[in-house]
């Protein structure tokens, strides 16, 4: 972040001093504009590149069970704790990356009352990793993987059928981060 601002000062100084340059020399003058657009560019960019988003399945403190269900089921995690970027949409439990970039993503889950859990982070339809656990309830397991995303790639969580997932508002997550944009 700090050498971002680094950047940006060293830009806008150069800007600086080639405007006062170019009062009266217009191939000077092509150039500051193409600096200055290049700024605002950038500007737009860096807001685009800020995405980061956290929530737990459940809002309340009481242990609060899904499933088990007959199919599988996508998750609603409801208690957003972080939405940088409004990327995560707590309606339907997808997040939708807002930019081409690599991104963290992160699900963590809590075994519910039916003795197993199983679920996996869905890639526009697709799994690409999952959590296991049978322990017996209140177990819990977590994966998380890096994963390239093209702006649009829709994500979510997806329970497995005749597997139950717990939560107190902090134990079953799901987290994702853009590490840079590509």
């Amino acid at each position: 972040m700090v050498s971002g601002w680094f950047l940006m000062v060293l830009v806008v100084c150069g800007l600086v001093g080639l405007q006062s340059a170019a009062e009266g020399d217009e191939d000077q003058r092509g150039l500051l504009q193409q600096l200055m657009a290049r700024v605002e560019k950038l500007e737009e960019d860096r807001g685009k590149s800020q995405v980061a988003f956290s929530a737990s399945l459940v809002s309340t403190v009481q242990w609060t069970d899904h499933g088990p269900f007959d199919t599988n089921t996508t998750l609603v995690f409801q208690r957003v704790k972080t939405n940088i970027g409004n990327a995560y949409d707590k309606e339907t439990g997808i997040f939708t990356a807002p930019v081409k970039g690599l991104y963290y993503i992160r699900f963590t889950g809590c075994v519910g009352k039916s003795g197993k859990l199983n679920a996996a982070v869905m890639k526009n339809g697709v799994n690409v990793f999952a959590i296991y656990n049978v322990p017996a309830t209140r177990g819990t397991t977590s994966n998380g993987m890096t994963l390239a995303l093209e702006e649009g790639d829709r994500l979510w969580v997806e329970l497995w059928a005749n597997t139950s997932i717990s939560d107190q508002s902090r134990l079953s997550t799901f987290s994702g981060f853009l590490v840079f944009p590509l």
